[in-house]
């Protein structure tokens, strides 16, 4: 893997509702998770516009609307982009130094869970702005 993999998860769902596993191999990419935030991305909103220097990540993205990702290494200047439409739920490596953002397009919010082999901390930061969208 090199910047970014993005894998399109299954819906295991019934007439109950979707259903989402992430397999073992891709857990795994993280080595140990140290962290879990999770959250939604309103319609004309932004999450994102940074990279880590240190840290991997995981996010997992459900959608019933249009979305942007966008990428770049955190030293080019080429953002590379991929919209998704209709509905569904994506898992996204990020490997350090990747600058990534999600844009919610559409008119749902976006539910997003992000996964990460490093703490937050507020007195050793690794979290660095680079707009790749506005």
């Amino acid at each position: 893997m090199k910047d970014i993999e993005i894998i399109n998860l299954k819906d295991y769902g019934d007439i109950r509702g979707a259903l989402f596993s992430v397999s073992e191999v891709d857990i795994g990419f993280l080595d140990k998770i140290q962290n879990i935030h999770f959250g939604k991305i309103r319609p004309n909103s932004i999450r994102g516009n940074h990279f880590h220097d240190q840290k991997k990540e995981i996010l997992i993205i459900a959608y019933s609307d249009i979305w942007t990702l966008a990428w770049a290494n955190k030293d080019s200047s080429e953002t590379i982009e991929k919209k998704f439409r209709g509905s569904g739920a994506v898992l996204i490596k990020i490997n350090s130094e990747i600058a990534h953002t999600v844009k919610n397009d559409g008119r749902k919010d976006l539910k997003i869970i992000s996964l990460s082999n490093r703490m937050f901390s507020k007195e050793n930061p690794d979290t660095f702005s680079k707009i790749l969208m506005e």
